[in-house]
């Protein structure tokens, strides 16, 4: 019992992770302001030769030998925010629009949290609430879909590589 009481490690890790801190910082960072500004910035600076001679790490091609409806949109997207339109619509037609809806996302999540200075009043809840209750997820899926049954047909006559 005395041994846990000193080892230092255990006491840092105790006082670091108070729940009021973990609340604090932890929400803060795990808002889609935060997550998508995050992930947008690596894969600007990701090198495309990377995403796009990198081997495919897509579950549902690697047991099937087909692509899924997402298949190229990590692909769409690093080449997108490197300038590259016709390559992102290549390698993946909505990766445009996925773009655009994450930035979308991130700027009104961020001026919700802006406006909102206390912490309790800016959970990011509501917005993905109202995103989820949306016809925004069907349209979502429906639209990966068709892309994917225009794409499919292409992929297996050996036009359209993903």
């Amino acid at each position: 019992m005395s041994q846990a009481r000193d080892d230092p490690l255990r006491t840092i890790a105790s006082l670091g992770l108070q729940w009021p801190a973990v609340r604090r910082y932890g929400g803060t960072a795990i808002r889609p302001a935060v997550l998508v500004t995050v992930g947008l910035v690596v894969a600007a600076l990701l090198p495309i030769s990377v995403v796009a001679n990198g081997p495919a790490l897509c579950p549902f091609k690697l047991m099937t030998g087909l692509p899924c409806p997402g298949c190229g949109m990590t692909r769409s997207v690093v080449t997108l925010l490197h300038g590259d339109l016709g390559a992102s619509l290549f390698y993946h037609p909505l990766g445009v629009v996925v773009v655009a809806l994450a930035v979308a996302v991130a700027l009104v999540d961020g001026w919700c949290w802006w406006r909102r200075s206390a912490p309790a009043r800016s959970s990011p809840v509501w917005l993905l609430d109202r995103i989820m209750l949306s016809p925004a997820p069907w349209v979502a899926i429906g639209g990966l879909t068709v892309v994917w049954f225009v794409r499919l047909p292409l992929y297996v006559a050996g036009i359209w590589v993903f």
